[in-house]
């Protein structure tokens, strides 16, 4: 073989392992797919930085967009990964304080394969300088609550520092003793009473008034209904009254009815009356002289 076929062997060979290098360390692929991703925001994500899949390198970011919804973000895969249509995807972090990448889980093959045109929903996940920022609110929040917390103590020291307060204090504990002694007596004294005893007593006394109830029931029925005929025969008494002033009223020929209607008869009578009495206070003071002549 030439020494001239030689080196151009070897300068091919040399070129085709640089090429393969490059394609490798580019992430260059043949024939790579495109998946869509809608993400509310990519703060910190750029062209070219990594896409994984359930956290393999399997792409990079080719373009964004941005969207009234939010960033529409092209990414390139490699072409035997399979997105199905329930995949997800998160923007996180690559590294500590550094840039971030897009990661995609791919989904279950019964969602069926992501329809070409179909967007996969992203979630934007809070980085280290945004936790930041919220530890930041955090702690303001903090000190604030610190300085209600020194106030109120400062609030409550005063009020346990007032005299009439502590002696209103004093006064209650000594309240609440002598009540807890009390029932400690009231206590020992249930304690020592015979309660099994009184139990039963109850119970007698309970069983003698149901036997005196029932044998007084038939009694009171008794005396309930003479009481009912009682008052019967009262409201018959009271009709029969009724009806002999209402003739009493009406009949002015009889004496109770002149008696009672007839005004000029009352006034004579009532002068007539007055005279029998007169004479009769004159016979009993003085005597009645009489005098008599037979022939």
């Amino acid at each position: 073989m030439k020494q001239e076929l030689k080196v151009g062997l070897t300068v091919v060979a040399a070129l085709c392992i640089l090429g393969a290098a490059l394609f490798w360390v580019k992430d260059v692929r043949v024939g790579s797919k495109s998946v869509n991703i809608l993400f509310p925001n990519v703060s910190g994500l750029e062209i070219g930085s990594p896409v994984a899949i359930n956290g393999l390198k399997r792409g990079k970011v080719e373009s964004m967009q941005i969207l009234k919804s939010g960033v529409n973000t092209r990414v390139s895969l490699a072409p035997e990964v399979e997105i199905y249509a329930n995949a997800s995807a998160r923007l996180i972090m690559l590294e500590l304080m550094t840039g971030k990448k897009v990661e995609i889980d791919p989904g279950t093959p019964d969602a069926g394969p992501l329809k070409e045109g179909d967007m996969i929903q992203g979630k934007f996940v809070s980085d280290v300088p945004q936790l930041v920022g919220y530890a930041g609110e955090a702690i303001d929040t903090l000190r604030l609550l610190v300085s209600e917390m020194q106030t109120t103590l400062r609030s409550t020291n005063r009020l346990i520092g007032d005299p009439a307060l502590q002696e209103d204090l004093k006064v209650s504990i000594k309240n609440m003793r002598i009540i807890t002694t009390d029932l400690v007596r009231l206590s020992d004294n249930l304690r020592d009473t015979d309660l099994k005893s009184l139990i039963d007593k109850m119970d007698k006394t309970l069983t003698s008034l149901n036997q005196i109830t029932e044998e007084l029931r038939p009694e009171l029925k008794g005396t309930v209904s003479e009481v009912r005929t009682t008052i019967r025969n009262a409201d018959t008494l009271i009709v029969s009254l009724r009806t002999v002033v209402d003739r009493l009223q009406q009949d002015r020929k009889t004496l109770a009815g002149k008696i009672l209607n007839d005004e000029r008869f009352m006034s004579r009578l009532d002068s007539v009356i007055t005279h029998i009495d007169s004479v009769l206070k004159l016979g009993q003071d003085d005597g009645i002289n009489v005098r008599l002549n037979i022939f």
